[in-house]
């Protein structure tokens, strides 16, 4: 009898934390326009936590600290908004200039092939042009914010948040140690403390190598002559924010550039050969060893996050997937209901 009474509250356990989950994942997908900066600006804050530590240690004025912060971040954000979006209205307006290449290309595919030519003859490039849509272009690297206004409208609310918690930070501590006895309290700070470090040892080091890869990806597009290098760079350095199937999309946007541009060349095929080696080289041998297994998430467990993550917020949701997915695997570690799915999703 207490058997049958312990399953069913089991049941009844599982069928209220599905509702609970269900729940959340409609939440956070309406509210995203919420969320989203809510949580680059947690992110933000677990980079630049430590920066802020070490200058407040220093006799720096804090309101000088956060005001300079600010305005650096502000700039920062600006200065890359502005070469999103006039790099992805250049290449809208250059794009008809392609379309002799493209038809060309097309036409000889399409002979090797022994098929029709008519959709090539009747081929219009300015349609293909009206159907670009710049904001979709825009929006892909600039977290579902669709137009420039927008993006900004955006930016001003992720530093709002962040000037709050980062403001924020020194009074934390004593509210916990108010609001808990000593033994909870000194587990939630270790918690936190926990995810601080491990997401902003991620962060460091993802920027880095972000950077490392854009810039000889850079070189590369240079040296090649192949167009829109500025706009290319950016578009790897962000999208290598994304585990795994971030450096395989990031290529495709030079690489098809170039192909349009000079056709299937050998200095076409050599700079994509050498975007594609960079980004192996650097993902699965630089990264890993910077990185080491600080994170300690499984292979499958990483995927399955970016797509539950890209569902819910598409593709900013899938560059935040692995610090978000850490953090929650910490929380889990240290609530008894949950320390079986942290073990389940650890790495060993």
């Amino acid at each position: 009898m207490a058997a049958n009474e312990n399953k069913e509250v089991i049941y009844i356990k599982i069928f209220f934390g599905f509702i609970v989950l269900v729940l959340s994942v409609i939440i956070l997908k309406e509210l995203r326009s919420i969320f989203i900066p809510l949580f680059m600006a947690l992110l933000l804050y677990f980079f630049f936590n430590g920066a802020v530590k070490k200058l407040l240690k220093m006799k720096i004025p804090q309101l000088f600290v956060l005001t300079f912060l600010l305005i650096f971040i502000f700039i920062i954000f600006y200065l890359f908004g502005v070469l999103i979006y006039s790099g992805a209205s250049s290449f809208i307006a250059k794009f008809p200039e392609y379309s002799a290449k493209f038809t060309e290309m097309a036409t000889g595919l399409l002979e090797k092939l022994k098929l029709p030519l008519d959709i090539v003859k009747n081929f219009d490039p300015s349609e293909l042009k009206d159907a670009l849509d710049l904001s979709k272009v825009t929006a892909i690297v600039s977290s579902t914010f669709g137009d420039i206004g927008s993006f900004f409208g955006n930016l001003i609310m992720v530093l709002l948040f962040l000037m709050f918690m980062l403001a924020g930070r020194r009074g934390l501590t004593g509210r916990i140690n108010k609001a808990f006895d000593e033994e909870k309290s000194d587990q939630i700070k270790y918690i936190l403390n926990s995810i601080e470090n491990q997401v902003q040892h991620y962060l460091i080091i993802k920027t880095f190598v972000s950077f490392l890869t854009a810039f000889i990806g850079g070189v590369i597009l240079i040296i090649a002559g192949i167009d829109f290098v500025i706009f290319s760079a950016l578009l790897i350095f962000v999208l290598n924010f994304i585990p795994n199937f971030g450096s395989i999309i990031a290529t495709v946007f030079p690489i098809t550039v170039g192909l349009l541009k000079y056709g299937l060349s050998l200095k076409v095929i050599i700079a994509a050969v050498l975007l594609m080696l960079t980004q192996f080289i650097i993902g699965n041998v630089v990264e890993p060893k910077l990185t080491g297994k600080s994170l300690d998430l499984s292979p499958i467990v990483i995927l399955i996050s970016l797509i539950f993550w890209g569902y819910v917020w598409g593709i900013v949701g899938m560059m935040l997937a692995v610090p978000l997915t850490s953090a929650c695997k910490i929380i889990f570690q240290h609530m008894e209901l949950t320390k079986p799915i942290a073990d389940l999703i650890s790495a060993e």
